[in-house]
């Protein structure tokens, strides 16, 4: 049995602070890889409409299939590579998948398609691996992760961003891929950020100022313009790039609170309802405190009156926030609470457990679960279903996923 350190970029679920290639023939890149992409395709007057769903970053957790990215060892504990390692959430087991020997980023990127890998290599060309769901390697593309990031995806396109706001003038591009072409993603140089993908449209935050943003990394400059300045989410056209609905606007440095300040963050959507979490700065001994803000379809705001001193998670099905959790270890007691603030389970971790803490909610209503990591096969995560009403009254009868082959 071996014991290896993860790598910074391959850690797949974060301890809760409180987050093969069987030979296949490779087909040949469209286009030459470059430290930046190239726009490749001239823009259309109005980008290509999205035909499918918008995927955001905690999309992986929303399938009836998980797949874990590990590093992968010798005997000597030499890293040779990576293995892909696939967790059939129904048939309650996990098996390889797919390996390389290229060092692949944490997150994968899944489709209803397909299976996308990113790869990390400091000192050669990177790419996107893309794999049909029999885990076969259909194509790559040439991808740099050092120079662009990617934003939010769908079926057809990656939305890559390589600068925001407030320091850069925000720009991005959609890369398609199936071809590899890249053309223009328009959006407004005040976009600070893309955090989620909300039904058929993106999550957007901009920054709102009386004054031209000075785009610089000046602090005296930037300071004096952001203690002014507001931070406005907005739903927007994914395809455009253009904003066509304001969500909410909050102070960009914090609001005072009467006791300090808050600042709010995006947390998720619920129907026509969009939440907030807000951090609220105290004194030293009381620390940092969370909240959530709920905003209606009117623009109505409420506090579900939520103050906890670590920190608010949240649990979704296919993209919609179904409740919000919190725990001060892991594994420890996890407190969950339904979307109007109220507390509807304290729950606690099974005996022998190294970890545990919900991840989402599958499509019949099952919970997925994190339950520790398996030493044997890369230190790969180990996951678990539980039906929702036996995980909030506290039952231990989960099913963990068994490896096989």
């Amino acid at each position: 049995m071996k014991n290896h350190t993860r790598l910074p970029l391959l850690v797949t679920a974060a301890v809760f602070a409180l987050t093969a290639c069987a030979p296949v023939a490779d087909t040949t890149p469209t286009a030459e890889p470059t430290a930046t992409p190239e726009i490749t395709a001239e823009p259309t007057a109005e980008p290509a409409a999205e035909t499918g769903p918008l995927y955001g970053m905690t999309s992986r957790y929303s399938q009836s299939v998980v797949y874990d990215v590990m590093p992968a060892f010798n005997d000597q504990s030499d890293h040779i590579g990576t293995n892909v390692y696939k967790n059939d959430l129904n048939a309650g087991q996990v098996s390889l998948f797919y390996s390389c020997d290229d060092l692949c980023n944490a997150e994968p990127y899944v489709t209803s398609d397909a299976v996308y890998l990113l790869t990390y290599n400091r000192d050669r060309d990177n790419k996107i691996i893309a794999l049909s769901h029999d885990g076969t390697k259909t194509h790559e593309i040439p991808f740099d992760p050092y120079a662009a990031s990617i934003a939010l995806y769908s079926d057809r396109y990656f939305y890559c961003v390589g600068g925001l706001a407030p320091y850069n003038t925000a720009s991005g591009f959609r890369l398609d891929l199936q071809t590899g072409e890249t053309t223009p993603w328009d959006l407004p140089a005040e976009t600070a950020a893309t955090p989620d993908a909300a039904g058929d449209f993106a999550v957007t935050a901009r920054l709102i100022s009386d004054h031209p943003v000075p785009f610089t990394s000046d602090p005296e400059i930037s300071d004096a313009l952001l203690q002014n300045s507001l931070l406005e989410y907005d739903l927007m056209d994914a395809a455009t790039g253009k904003p066509t609905a304001k969500i909410a606007k909050f102070p960009y440095k914090g609001a005072d609170d009467g006791s300090g300040y808050v600042y709010y963050t995006y947390l998720g959507k619920s129907g026509d309802d969009f939440y907030f979490t807000g951090e609220h700065s105290r004194s030293e001994e009381e620390g940092i405190k969370m909240s959530v803000l709920r905003v209606g379809s009117d623009g109505t705001q409420e506090d579900l009156g939520l103050m906890v001193n670590v920190s608010l998670r949240e649990l979704r099905q296919n993209g919609e926030l179904q409740w919000l959790f919190a725990m001060s270890s892991n594994p420890g007691t996890i407190t969950v609470y339904d979307l109007q603030g109220t507390q509807i389970a304290q729950v606690n971790p099974p005996a022998g457990v190294e970890s545990y803490y919900p991840l989402s909610m599958l499509d019949d209503g099952r919970i997925l679960l994190l339950i520790g990591y398996d030493l044997d096969h890369d230190y790969m995560t180990r996951y678990a279903t539980i039906d929702a009403d036996a995980f909030l009254n506290g039952s231990t009868e989960y099913t963990a996923m068994e490896f096989v082959g």
